[in-house]
């Protein structure tokens, strides 16, 4: 909830494909975007891995953002190739890495949902400034701290404060998010979001997501939300059910933005920050209330398929695609 610095440099640094080992597929090209953002130790220089299928013509493209357990092969990038055989561009931030993290699941504010929010921005804007990408077709989905980015980038006064006069993000999908944070003024920039939830997370759960969509609804959103029955936190993986007993789960919090623009945890009562979204001497009272430990999830087969195709028709609708 911190004062949101202006996104700085922005370059493009293009590099050969054998660069990339887990490579996303034939003949896609890779560059890496840079920019600088903010981090609670001063301004970073963060990177974005871009991928562009081959031909000339301008393409769409999707931003993947990662979640607490940062980038890896079996989501961001499999996203990834599964966009490059739609032939959809795709833009994979890091925001650990330049922060010095590996993973946000014990701390969540190591790496703050602002800090990320800022990077979203920082690469969608050097990504609308690429030859090959049509600014007005670029969408972001986002899974869990980076599906809480996907939701609240489409928020009007998130998209102005970072990016007053740049691009607007054209299509959100929030995977899982954490859905903690209510801001009063619910308008969103009218990009559509689809909101995908799993009916059995723990790790998030959905109490607050459905709130968060009635408020936006309620605010004029074209917003689709879909609960996956049975479905516990990242369906989308790969392997066998996990649990982290030290992981943060901040489940049973939320900040909610008062009319006098300062934030209260509903659950403690505790007035967490000011009307400049800076957090005072309670916030940790309030974290103490409602924050608790143990976080778990698992994949599944039926709603990973689903979510996927979900996304895939989401794309095709919104960017007009074939």
């Amino acid at each position: 909830m911190a004062r949101l610095p202006v996104i700085g440099f922005i370059s493009i640094l293009l590099l050969a494909p054998a660069a990339y080992a887990p490579a996303v597929h034939a003949q896609v090209q890779r560059e890496v975007l840079s920019f600088t953002a903010p981090s609670r130790n001063g301004p970073v220089t963060v990177t974005a891995e871009l991928f562009l299928p081959p031909g000339d013509a301008k393409l769409p493209a999707m931003l993947l953002h990662h979640g607490s357990g940062g980038v890896t092969d079996t989501r961001e990038y499999a996203y990834a190739r599964e966009f490059s055989a739609m032939g959809v561009a795709s833009i994979i931030p890091d925001s650990f890495t330049p922060r010095g993290v590996k993973s946000t699941m014990a701390d969540q504010v190591s790496v703050t949902t602002n800090d990320m929010i800022a990077d979203a921005f920082g690469a969608l804007k050097a990504a609308a400034a690429h030859p090959r990408i049509d600014a007005t077709r670029i969408g972001i989905a986002g899974f869990s701290k980076g599906g809480a980015v996907a939701l609240r980038s489409a928020l009007r006064v998130i998209a102005d404060r970072y990016v007053p006069d740049g691009p607007r993000f054209a299509l959100h999908v929030p995977f899982y998010p954490a859905c903690d944070t209510h801001y009063r003024d619910t308008r969103t920039t009218g990009a559509p979001i689809l909101m995908l939830l799993g009916a059995a997370d723990t790790y998030v759960g959905t109490e607050s997501c459905r709130s968060v969509a009635d408020s936006l609804k309620a605010g004029g959103a074209k917003l689709d939300m879909v609960i996956y029955p049975n479905a516990q936190h990242g369906w989308d993986g790969v392997g066998a059910a996990w649990s982290q007993p030290n992981g943060e789960n901040w489940s049973k919090c939320f900040f909610v933005q008062q009319a006098d623009l300062s934030w209260v945890e509903q659950t403690s009562g505790i007035k967490t920050a000011g009307a400049d979204g800076r957090p005072n001497a309670d916030a940790p009272k309030a974290l103490a209330v409602c924050r608790t430990r143990g976080v778990s999830g698992g994949p599944d087969a039926a709603a990973k398929a689903a979510s996927l195709a979900a996304l895939k028709q989401a794309v095709r609708e919104t960017f007009k695609l074939n």
